[in-house]
């Protein structure tokens, strides 16, 4: 079976890893400084500050924005829970956007009209890897003094009119997560605008205070309280293990993309839309077809996996109090219906890619 994921796992990983254990420094410290360096160069925002996860980073996103109760974040239903449930949890009401289905990202349009005076934030996820309409987004929120989070789990390794993504709005969070393009078993990266920003971030995700501290850190005050979100030695020394291999991988999944692009041709498939301003990291490869089960059923007799990967987040019972209804929502409807990946990564090989092509443009619904 050919696998929609794959867990990027760099030689020498187990040594340098036994190294950091057997120096007994195995929490935040010298290897996740250099990993945070790493990452901040590679996305261009020296406003980084690493996290041990994609949802923590949301978590402090939403506080830096804050969001607290009764106040309003809107946002796509099309993602993984991850993206939604901080802002649930510190009390925001969840106001579910429309998606473009020809993407799957938020629909600015749909946006616009649901912007009230207990709006605190817009937040949405670039699906797939490619970018939603950025400026448009920011341009809402500029003109309604409101904060723009960008959930870049899909996306490390995306552009957006040439920049990479991690410098365009006030809070952008990377996932490190194991199935994601490079992985540090868990752990995340929050990147912010301001230097600001970033020196509270740190403090936030350390209980609250600054571990650099001079002197004893457990004399300094606190004055507001964080968390134990701070990624550690072990996760951030395969980090940075990872980042030798990154160009390597992306550009891996961006030539499968293309690949597929050019020579998949089928007309029961829908592929996704791109855009010129922008560039995939191409983490999915997402396509639309009418019977989803039928179409995983057959990837899977030809060797192939194949999922949705994500569900519509407005259909948890533990959002109840958020439902709309699908007539407010027709591109989510349209696309959680329909969309479903197939492999897209850097484990393909050159058979591999053309035996998908070649199944995928064989399929002939029912």
């Amino acid at each position: 079976m050919i696998p929609l994921f794959k867990v990027h796992v760099p030689n020498g990983v187990a040594k340098a890893v036994a190294d950091v254990w057997h120096s007994g420094f195995v929490t935040e410290g010298e290897y996740s400084d250099k990993f945070e360096h790493s990452f901040s160069q590679y996305v261009e925002n020296n406003n980084t500050s690493l996290v041990n996860s994609c949802t923590s980073a949301i978590s402090i996103a939403s506080r830096m924005c804050g969001i607290g109760h009764g106040d309003e974040v809107i946002t796509t239903p099309m993602t993984c829970m991850a993206t939604n449930e901080p802002f649930f949890n510190d009390g925001a009401k969840l106001i579910w956007a429309d998606i473009d289905p020809s993407t799957g990202n938020i629909d600015p349009d749909s946006v616009r009209k649901l912007i009230t005076p207990k709006t605190k934030a817009i937040a949405g996820v670039h699906w797939a890897g490619q970018p939603f309409e950025i400026d448009e987004i920011n341009k809402i929120a500029s003109e309604h003094g409101i904060k723009v989070v960008e959930d870049a789990a899909h996306a490390l390794g995306s552009t957006y009119k040439g920049r990479p993504i991690g410098n365009h709005s006030d809070y952008v969070c990377f996932s490190f997560q194991a199935i994601k393009h490079i992985t540090t078993a868990d752990g995340g990266a929050i990147c912010s605008r301001t230097q600001e920003d970033d020196s509270r971030i740190k403090s936030l995700r350390w209980f609250g205070l600054n571990r650099k501290y001079k002197g004893s850190k457990w004399e300094q005050d606190i004055v507001e309280s964080g968390f134990k979100y701070h990624m550690n030695n072990t996760n951030a020394v395969i980090g940075l293990l990872q980042m030798e291999h990154i160009e390597k991988i992306i550009k891996a999944h961006k030539d499968n993309h293309g690949f597929f692009n050019e020579n998949i041709d089928n007309k029961h498939i829908t592929k996704m839309k791109t855009n010129d301003d922008s560039e995939s990291a191409c983490w999915i490869y997402t396509v639309l077809v009418e019977n989803r089960k039928e179409f995983q059923d057959y990837m899977t007799r030809n060797g192939i996996a194949s999922d949705p990967v994500h569900m519509r987040n407005d259909r948890y019972t533990v959002f109840n109090d958020f439902r709309r209804d699908d007539k407010d929502l027709p591109g989510a409807l349209e696309f959680c219906s329909r969309h479903m990946n197939i492999p897209v990564g850097w484990w393909l090989s050159e058979s591999d890619r053309k035996h998908i092509v070649d199944t995928v443009n064989r399929y002939n619904p029912s």
